[in-house]
């Protein structure tokens, strides 16, 4: 509910007029789509590219996961299962050692 209510309480401020009952059925759907980034990322970190993209497509077809994210399902697990995804990835890249490695620092090779 926070969550919701920060990202409605956002597009008010920058002027994006949007109903509060949008936002939390909108809600799931675009976290899922970050989760499936977030294990890109993650998984590209940890193994390669390629292996990072079909972790991403498997993570876009789970059933378990698509459950919980499907629009109007209004609860916390996808938000949940996105930050548990995406702070895996900053633990990893920040205990990699060697440097100032950047999160915006993509090497793609």
């Amino acid at each position: 509910m926070v969550t919701a209510g920060l990202i409605h309480y956002i597009l008010n401020l920058v002027h994006l007029t949007v109903h509060i009952r949008d936002v939390c059925v909108f809600l799931a759907p675009v976290f899922s789509g970050l989760t499936a980034i977030s294990t890109f990322l993650l998984t590209r970190e940890l193994w390669s590219h390629a292996a990072g993209l079909l972790s991403a497509c498997f993570m876009a077809v789970v059933p378990g996961y698509i459950s919980r994210s499907v629009a109007g399902s209004f609860d916390n697990e996808a938000v949940a299962i996105f930050a548990l995804q995406f702070t895996y990835f900053l633990w990893v890249r920040g205990s990699a050692g060697g440097g100032s490695a950047s999160l915006f620092d993509l090497n793609w090779n």
